[in-house]
């Protein structure tokens, strides 16, 4: 084992040692902390995690065993003076000893940031959990309660104390639970004939069943599933108290039987009271008023239309089209009554970015069993501009600061369109230590975009049977353009495309991209040596050994040499063999990596993911993505260079095949411990056109969201071991295994553990043997990193902060592969915002 684990252990058994006899600090004479929580059904230690969100006083959190907060709670002084006057009187001898040395004005910050230091160890930290009897009875009682709800009518529930420790106790939470009651029968009184008809139509999805235990959750289940499939077959009155269940035990057999009863509706008629059967109603009208605001209420109509059986009004001029408002209804004309219709309808318009999201729908009973929709629509301002500034940092540019002016304009053709301009604009210190002539800040980028997007799909035949208006199509035009200086090879990168997007269901999404052109021009080319440094020093490499000299680092020189060398009047091919590959390579590398490329690329992106809302943290997720480039090349670029290639603008058009599968797999432990799963697969193959990948489109490792032990570039291909600067590949598999943890309020960590690697498949002549990958035996190449991370939340974006240590290096020429370079001197320290994935 490599001795940074003994130092890491030593520094645990030390901060254990020292923390552990100062856990009782704030602990008084009269008190007792809990240590720990013990749940135990007859007498044996329950298992079970979710019964401990039933005792009202946890212990104070730890991790690894170890209750960090605490420990920086008692770190802190809770008698710390709250005056400067205060401190200085009860300190008068260190008070006057930093008088001397300083001045007063100083002598006063260093007392407030004593005191800023010590309130953030006390807010940060946990106060120790003093036990509380009258908690641990509310806490019994809960337990209590929740076994009754599971149909342990009769079960007892006591608790106890143990002493673990000076003034710390263990509570002890013993449940009997005895004999559990199951359900005997159930029967029905509905006396309403059209409730009765379309419950006995869907009995079999009952979640109360004969046998069945008799668990309280199971009636509001199923009390929820009455009411859902009540209000979505017509019948609008229907409520959560329109129903009852009535329960009557079966002595001695610990079952009881279950009565369903659903009464007539009372009504008022005449100042009478009045029962009425429940009946089915439609939706004989529809009114949607498009500009409704408290300030135009009152005010009357004076603009209105009617298209396909919706009524339309605004109090000014018409601002929405009807015929393509009406997309975003889906309460039916004439239709019976449905509750999913109406919250359909406003998710749907909460989603065109369009409409304030207080979206109201009202409805008014007339005679005749009718009903009239009100739909009240409140626009949002038609345009909008936005200024962020934010700094960034990365491998390639480790501090940069970025600038975004953003133009948006709603219902732009009356449609609900948005469109959208971006301007955006970065100065940053790129890798190399800039001159004596130069700035701190040696570089800059700006991107310019423009995106315009329909809320349905925009195509020449009709496909509403095919992607209905439920699924929320939309239909995308995008372009941009980039700049960048001092950065590589200085790229000008040009994009333009259009895309359809909708969702077949609640969890699965769907993304075409029909076209996606891109246009990279490099346009310093003659800095090619200065950023892959590795190649010149392979030429000067030859150079010195042949000729005794140093090779000039400037680009014509080195071309001049290139020249020379590769020419075959001058024989080095024959003489020379092994110094004349090394240069052919460097020359055949630069020519891929300085050639610039038109890629037009067809795509579609399969999405499934579980996650029901923001706060679920025991989800899955997957993708899959499938891009073809060129495909239509040969019939569409008609022009072709003397390499017989297709090319526009003597562009050569790249053509490549390129699928990519991802799959997220989330575990909540318990509350706010979670682990993480995933992994990634990628291939891409050239092919006609193109006997590589362009350069941007390959695959890397390394960076601070996969894997973190190396930085962007840097890992692969395979085990080959090479100076390059970037590190591509057409074959790629990651995973990561990442467990995530509290340690403060707003403190996180991470333990994680990265594998996997890049590979060539393509066969190609710059890759060695051990960088390719043919058969299932090259995955031994994978490297493994593994390390730990901080992260702190401030709420709209997580900080974080990884340690990544080299653990598994397939490329070291030795035999023993495992934990060589495993310390803090070859770590890579990684920082980025939020999570990895």
């Amino acid at each position: 084992m490599p001795s940074i684990f003994f130092k890491i252990l030593l520094l645990i058994l030390i901060i254990f040692q020292l923390t552990s006899c100062n856990s009782i600090k704030y602990v008084q004479e009269n008190e007792k902390m809990i240590k720990e929580n013990q749940i135990l059904i007859n007498e044996e230690k329950s298992k079970d995690s979710e019964l401990d969100k039933y005792v009202v006083q946890k212990p104070n959190r730890t991790t690894l065993g170890v209750p960090l907060p605490l420990h920086l709670y008692n770190f802190g002084n809770t008698d710390f003076e709250m005056t400067f006057e205060e401190w200085a009187a009860n300190h008068e001898k260190k008070y006057k000893r930093y008088e001397r040395i300083f001045s007063k004005k100083q002598t006063f910050v260093i007392y407030r940031n004593k005191r800023g230091i010590n309130n953030w160890l006390l807010t940060k930290g946990e106060a120790p959990v003093i036990y509380d009897a009258s908690k641990a009875v509310r806490s019994s009682n809960t337990l209590k309660d929740y076994y009754i709800s599971i149909g342990y009518f009769e079960a007892e529930v006591e608790h106890d104390l143990d002493s673990v420790g000076e003034k710390q106790v263990r509570v002890n939470y013993r449940i009997n639970p005895k004999e559990q009651y199951y359900i005997d029968s159930v029967s029905t009184d509905i006396e309403s004939v059209s409730l009765d008809s379309i419950y006995k139509s869907h009995r079999e999805e009952s979640f109360l069943k004969q046998g069945n235990p008799f668990v309280f959750e199971d009636f509001e289940r199923e009390e929820a599933r009455l009411v859902n499939l009540f209000r979505n077959n017509g019948v609008y009155e229907f409520r959560n108290n329109s129903m009852g269940f009535w329960t009557d035990s079966i002595k001695g057999q610990y079952k009881k039987k279950v009565e369903l009863k659903i009464p007539d509706r009372v009504v008022k008629e005449n100042d009478s009271l009045v029962k009425k059967p429940y009946k089915i109603q439609n939706v004989n009208r529809i009114n949607v008023y498009t500009d409704f605001s408290i300030a135009n209420r009152g005010r009357p109509i004076q603009d209105s239309a009617v298209y396909k059986g919706y009524r339309f009004y605004s109090f000014d001029k018409m601002k929405f089209r009807p015929k393509y408002l009406t997309n975003s209804l889906f309460i039916t004309p004439n239709g019976i009554y449905k509750d999913a219709e109406k919250t359909q309808t406003q998710n749907y318009i909460r989603n065109l970015k369009t409409f304030s999201s207080n979206i109201d729908i009202s409805y008014t009973e007339h005679e005749g069993d009718s009903l009239t929709a009100d739909i009240y629509l409140t626009p949002l301002k038609k345009y909008a501009l936005t200024v962020d500034l934010d700094a960034t940092t990365s491998n390639i540019k480790p501090f940069g600061i970025l600038g975004k002016f953003s133009f948006l304009g709603r219902n732009m053709f009356k449609g609900s369109e948005i469109l959208e301009l971006s301007f955006q604009g970065s100065i940053f210190n790129v890798s190399n230590p800039p001159t004596q002539s130069e700035s701190f800040f040696n570089a800059w980028e700006l991107l310019s975009g423009v995106s315009l997007r329909f809320p349905r799909i925009l195509f020449p035949i009709n496909t509403s049977k095919l992607i209905p208006k439920y699924m929320a199509p939309t239909t995308t035009f995008d372009a941009s353009v980039g700049f960048q200086k001092n950065v590589g090879l200085d790229r000008q990168n040009t994009t333009a495309g259009m895309a359809y997007t909708w969702k077949s269901s609640k969890r699965v999404g769907h993304r075409l991209d029909l076209i996606n052109l891109q246009y990279i021009k490099n346009q310093n080319i003659d800095n090619y040596f200065n950023i892959y440094d590795s190649e010149y020093q392979k030429l000067n490499d030859v150079t010195e050994d042949l000729f005794g000299e140093t090779l000039p680092n400037n680009n014509d020189d080195i071309l001049d040499f290139i020249d020379f060398f590769l020419d075959p009047a001058n024989g080095y091919e024959d003489s020379n063999p092994e110094e004349y590959d090394t240069v052919s390579d460097v020359e055949e590398r630069r020519e891929i990596l300085i050639e610039d490329s038109f890629v037009p690329v067809i795509s579609y992106s399969f999405v499934y993911n579980t996650r029901e809302n923001i706060n679920d943290n025991d989800f899955s997720y997957f993708t899959a993505r499938f891009i073809s480039a060129g495909t239509f090349s040969n019939l569409i670029y008609t022009d072709k260079n003397e390499l017989d290639q297709s090319v526009l603008f003597d562009v050569p058009v790249a053509q490549y095949f390129k699928t990519e599968i991802e799959y997220k797999k989330y575990w909540e432990l318990r509350s706010e411990n979670i682990l993480v799963f995933r992994t990634f697969a990628g291939v891409a193959i050239p092919y006609g056109n193109s006997d590589n990948v362009p350069f941007s489109r390959s695959y890397s490792a390394g960076g601070s969201n996969e894997m973190r032990a190396w930085r962007t570039f840097d890992l692969g291909p395979g085990a080959e071991l090479n100076n390059l600067e970037y590190n591509v590949g057409t074959f790629k598999l990651v995973m990561n295994l990442e467990y995530r943890f509290r340690l403060t309020n707003k403190f996180y960590s991470a333990l994680f553990v990265d594998a996997g690697n890049i590979w060539d498949i393509t066969d190609s002549n710059l890759v060695t043997e051990e960088g390719k990958f043919k058969s299932f035996a090259d995955l031994k190449n994978s490297a493994i990193g593994s390390g730990l991370g901080i992260r702190y939340d401030f709420g709209f974006l997580v900080f974080r902060f990884d340690v990544g240590f080299k653990t598994y290096e397939p490329y070291l020429p030795s035999s023993n592969k495992w934990f060589v370079n495993y310390n803090f001197g070859n770590a890579v320290y990684n920082i980025g915002i939020n999570y990895p994935f």
